[in-house]
């Protein structure tokens, strides 16, 4: 399962009344990073590499470009 393995949590959203929405199992932090891994994915998923190149530019320049939010 995701959540054990990556730490990955699940939340129920309650899409009529939001404020009852609930976390049904709590995310992990990690502090060191999975990098074969992240390596993997990277390499394998178009949007993954997408999102990790602008989060390389984000740290490089401090700036987001609205694209980035669509």
């Amino acid at each position: 399962m995701l959540s054990s393995l990556h730490g990955i949590g699940i939340i129920r959203l309650d899409i009529e009344n939001p404020s009852e929405s609930e976390i049904v199992i709590p995310a992990h932090e990690r502090l060191n990073l999975d990098w074969s891994s992240i390596n993997r994915i990277y390499e394998i998923n178009s949007d993954f590499k997408k999102y990790i190149n602008e989060f390389k530019d984000f740290c490089q320049t401090g700036k987001t470009k609205e694209s980035d939010w669509d």
